[in-house]
């Protein structure tokens, strides 16, 4: 058998064992996206770090379903590098189909487009962070990172 064959046969092998456990995308370079299909639509679409003097409110993350169905967002949440803060999502919000939440860090009224962490002091690093997002078996769903100059 060849070297050529013996590589292609390798790489048919590894193609399938990732195609069995579902890692294709991590395998092929791709981030933060799942492989559960309720979980799948759902994924941090933007990340608001804030800047030094702003109020709590002014650092944000959005979470976008793209699907064509509303997910329960029940057992849910959001959390920063280190897991240092934590955000669960009420058992009662659902996330409407092609639609955004923003959750702001400070307080306010919750609405079905605008969730409010409930602190005073801020979550997220400055200098940058990452937001992780996981769904209610505790998955890592999608993150985001921004780095700021």
């Amino acid at each position: 058998m060849s070297d050529s064959m013996i590589k292609n046969r390798t790489v048919a092998i590894f193609v399938a064992i990732c195609l069995i456990l579902g890692t294709v995308p991590f395998a092929l370079g791709a981030t933060s996206q799942t492989s559960s299909s309720t979980s799948n639509t759902v994924y941090i679409s933007a990340l608001d770090v804030g800047a030094p003097k702003e109020t709590a409110n002014q650092e944000y993350v959005k979470i976008t379903n793209k699907g064509t169905k509303a997910v329960s967002m029940k057992g849910w949440k959001i959390t920063d590098k280190g897991a240092k803060h934590t955000y669960k999502f009420s058992s009662s919000y659902t996330l409407k189909a092609k639609s955004t939440v923003t959750l702001y860090t400070g307080k306010g009224k919750n609405t079905a487009t605008k969730l409010y962490w409930g602190r005073v002091a801020h979550v997220w690093n400055n200098e940058g962070d990452t937001a992780y997002l996981y769904n209610a078996q505790g998955k890592l769903v999608s993150s985001k990172t921004v780095k700021v100059k």
